[in-house]
């Protein structure tokens, strides 16, 4: 107990004291570059569009987070590196990045923790790894990992592949799209939209909700763990 004392009051007090603060910051990291590649860790990620030339990034800090040297962003190249670092004794710490990107910026994520994308219209792949990952109404193509679940909705995307190493897949499109592979541990959910277009569709274990044209260019392919269900339906 007296050792255990002695470390808190050497290197806790400064943390203990951080509780209760909280920090909002903004940054621009000058970018020309076609593809950007975000290594994150420690705080949630959201992604959105944004109006400039430049990547403007938006951090939020709370508890032991707030303390000087455990938060970082830097832009080195093409490679935008985000740290928040949780640790020790005090439960209250915690991040968050909104992330805003120029143009049609391609962009390659990865992250330890929850990561949003909204309205991006450039490429997208990412790794999320003890978390989940959410795409809402992407526009370029989409390879997605995470361990827990992914969920895209209103994807224009031509191209998708997403696959949950331990949860769910679930996308939507708004558009019809030429090649989509579902994976996951548990269930699988691909709903295409209405219109004349047909799909050749592989659905396992499972079924489809539409006929498989043998002869189409469009494939969907859905791949669920076992003792789930693959679904492949057309409309909402």
């Amino acid at each position: 107990m007296l050792a255990l004392a002695a470390v808190l009051a050497a290197t806790g007090c400064t943390d203990i004291r951080a509780v209760d603060e909280a920090s909002e910051d903004r940054r621009e990291f000058p970018f020309t570059g076609g593809r950007l590649v975000i290594d994150s860790g420690g705080a949630d990620l959201r992604l959105v569009a944004g109006g400039g030339d430049a990547v403007e990034v938006e951090r939020s800090l709370t508890g032991k987070a707030t303390v000087e040297g455990n938060a970082s962003w830097s832009l080195d190249g093409d490679t935008l590196r985000l740290r928040v670092k949780c640790s020790g004794f005090v439960p209250d710490c915690g991040g968050r990045h909104i992330v805003r990107l120029p143009g049609r910026v391609a962009v390659e994520v990865r992250n330890d923790a929850p990561v949003r994308a909204v309205a991006l219209s450039g490429d997208i792949t990412a790794t999320v790894r003890d978390s989940w990952l959410r795409v809402e109404d992407p526009g370029g193509a989409l390879r997605l990992r995470a361990e827990f679940d992914v969920e895209v909705t209103g994807a224009r995307s031509a191209e998708v592949i997403a696959r949950s190493t331990d949860r769910g897949v679930s996308l939507t499109f708004a558009g019809p799209p030429s090649r989509v592979e579902a994976r996951a541990a548990g269930a699988v959910e691909v709903a295409l939209p209405g219109g004349p277009e047909t799909y050749r569709v592989d659905a396992s274990p499972g079924r489809a909700a539409l006929r498989s044209d043998p002869a189409s260019a469009r494939v969907v392919t859905a791949v669920a763990g076992a003792g789930h269900t693959a679904l492949v339906r057309k409309g909402a």
